[in-house]
């Protein structure tokens, strides 16, 4: 009776047509392959389960892939893949083995190839479902859940799961990297506001405050306004232009009363004050780095009073913007990552007009360079680590010199590893295809042993004629599988050759004629052994055989045929190495064989033919390795140069 586990991975697994029913007869039965005995559950509960592997340091030839129980009797389980092949089910022999009652023995397989994962169903009573959906056969992918029965289970790639958690932890680095220089940028902010507010003093401490009667103090004359609203800088600037004419008209007209002198000359023009007071706050900005402030405070000025950048500040503090523009663009790109475009903006900025500006592209330059220096070298570690060194091979001349070398070994030394796991991992492709194909095909021949079940033990029985006709039941039952029809074909034919020459080799053997038995018999075991059949009939006919054998060889021994006599004798004992008959007899050729090499020595000369005819007679009765056969050997190449 074959194993149950067997007939459901075959009928399942390898979509063999399903043989079922008395095999005697070849008539089904209304058995279905999905129900499982309680007493299959029985014998189940009886099994202990097989201890997981839970230690992530242990080798495995298998792919870095898991399965976790979810939900069920076994949750929290978690089995790695051995080999590239996992079958989950109740039996004892599966990879994973379960206790959930509502699984079937061998419920589904998981199969890692070249063209990706295949899950597939092999027969299970309540079906499986991927991700809510049922399936028979399908590719998955790591995070998907598989339900079968009471149990979920969870597919787990550990290269991609580590893939998603560094780019997690990469995420959370550039946020806090984004917080940070956001922060920086706010304090820079209130430092440049703080250095306005020093660079633009109020005239009288008295303004600090609001006045008595609620209004806010005015700035005093020449002296710009605080604060960094520019409509309200132009309203303090024009107050303090009138108020200065308006001292001046005041002190004028008291010296016109007192000495009565004639007026003096009208006040200065208040537009010529305030383009006065503009020039003072656009140097103050240059000082203090804000250039394209102190371009607009310029322009803003010679607006008011044409010429009055008699000194050229205007066309300075431009160049000197544009290199700060370039300057800050050199800087986003290095905090990017994106070196190569930074030295290059930073050799396209032109040259600064002032030592501070050149103070800060050398600052620059420092800083990108220890910014490569730094972001390379994290990065050939990281590639280091993921092993990838495909990827590392370009960054290594990005390195410092003094770095180069040591990381051009640890390159050499991932390549050479990386190359020996290819190979091993070529190799267990290999044997695990070659064993799979050995699977394959045993459970292929057992399938088709088990289609000519009914022939084979009708076969044994000796009844020839129903076993012919039990060949075409097989092939009405299997019309799809070709090879099963040819093999019925082959039957046919070699079965009713088979009977004729073993009832003719039996009759023989009744009649005692063992030496005439030797030719049939000699015919069924070839027969028998194409017809492919494992029963007593083949020992059967090795026995009468070797007996034959014996007798044939004494016979041809009394008619002093030593060569025929060697021959039967020989074959006597491979049949049956522990006969005596047959030993005995070779010991008596051996010395019959020494008398014909002595008379064919004696006759050489005088009849070469003869001679020759003798030691090849020597030469098929003596064993290999022999002295006197290789003595007959070389007198009879003498004989024939």
């Amino acid at each position: 009776m074959e194993n149950p586990a067997e007939e459901e991975e075959y009928h399942t697994s390898n979509r063999y047509p399903r043989e079922e029913g008395d095999a005697s007869e070849g008539t089904p039965v209304a058995d279905d392959p999905r129900v499982v005995s309680k007493e299959m559950f029985a014998l189940d509960d009886e099994e202990p389960l097989e201890e997981d592997d839970e230690n992530p340091e242990s080798t495995r030839a298998g792919p870095p892939f898991s399965l976790q129980v979810l939900e069920g009797p076994d949750r929290g389980r978690k089995r790695r893949f051995k080999t590239v092949r996992m079958v989950v089910g109740r039996a004892k022999d599966v990879d994973l083995k379960l206790t959930d009652q509502s699984v079937s023995r061998r419920h589904l397989e998981i199969i890692h190839g070249d063209s990706g994962t295949v899950l597939r169903d092999l027969g299970g009573a309540t079906g499986t479902r991927v991700n809510g959906e049922p399936v028979e056969e399908t590719t998955i992918k790591h995070g998907d859940e598989i339900t079968i029965g009471r149990t979920k289970l969870k597919f787990v790639n550990e290269l991609e799961a580590a893939r998603l958690l560094r780019e997690e932890e990469q995420k959370r680095e550039e946020e806090a990297k984004k917080k940070k220089e956001e922060a920086e940028a706010k304090k820079k902010e209130e430092e440049v506001k703080a250095k306005e507010a020093a660079a633009n003093p109020t005239a009288d401490g008295k303004e600090a405050g609001e006045a008595k009667d609620g209004t806010q103090p005015q700035a005093a004359a020449g002296a710009p306004a605080t604060g960094s609203d520019p409509l309200q800088d132009k309203k303090l600037l024009y107050y303090g232009a009138g108020g200065v004419g308006a001292v001046v008209l005041v002190v004028i007209t008291i010296i016109m009363m007192v000495t009565g002198d004639p007026p003096p000359p009208p006040p200065a023009n208040p537009k010529e004050v305030l383009a006065t007071t503009k020039m003072q706050a656009a140097r103050a900005a240059i000082r203090d780095g804000e250039y394209s402030k102190a371009v607009k405070l310029i322009e803003e000025a010679e607006g008011l009073k044409p010429g009055i950048d008699e000194e050229g500040l205007a066309a300075s503090a431009r160049a000197e913007a544009v290199v700060i523009e370039a300057f800050q663009e050199v800087r986003a790109l290095v905090a990017d990552g994106r070196f190569e475009e930074a030295r290059q903006r930073l050799e396209a900025a032109p040259a600064g007009t002032t030592a501070k500006s050149d103070e800060e592209r050398a600052a620059l330059e420092k800083e990108l360079g220890e910014a490569e220096v730094v972001f390379y070298t994290k990065r050939a570690d990281e590639l280091l680590d993921a092993r990838d060194a495909d990827g590392l091979r370009p960054v290594i001349p990005k390195l410092p010199a003094n770095l180069q070398a040591a990381y051009r070994e640890k390159l050499g030394d991932l390549e050479l590893e990386l190359a020996r796991e290819a190979e091993e991992q070529a190799e267990q492709d290999k044997a695990n295809k070659a064993l799979a194909a050995k699977r394959a095909a045993e459970r292929r021949a057992q399938f088709i042993r088990d289609a000519f079940e009914a022939v084979e033990r009708k076969f044994e029985n000796g009844d020839y004629d129903r076993a012919v006709l039990e060949c075409d039941r097989v092939v009405e039952a299997h019309r799809a599988d070709a090879q099963i029809r040819e093999r019925a074909r082959s039957l046919k034919r070699l079965i009713p050759q088979f009977a004729r020459s073993f009832q003719d080799a039996q009759r023989k053997v009744s009649a005692n004629s063992m030496e005439t038995a030797i030719r049939p018999l000699r015919k069924s075991k070839e027969l028998y052994q194409q017809i492919g059949f494992g029963g007593d009939m083949l020992d059967t006919l090795n026995e009468q055989l070797a007996e034959a054998s014996v007798r044939a060889g004494k016979a041809a021994l009394a008619r002093n045929d030593i060569a025929s006599a060697s021959g039967h004798f020989r074959e006597a004992l491979r049949l049956n190495p522990s006969d005596a008959r047959a030993r005995d007899g070779l010991d008596s050729l051996e010395s019959k064989a020494e008398e014909l090499f002595q008379r064919a020595y004696i006759e050489k000369d005088r009849d070469p033919r003869s001679a020759a005819e003798k030691f090849r007679i020597v030469i098929d009765t003596v064993p290999e390795g022999s002295e006197l056969r290789q003595k007959a050997q070389a007198l009879l190449e003498e004989l024939q140069p």
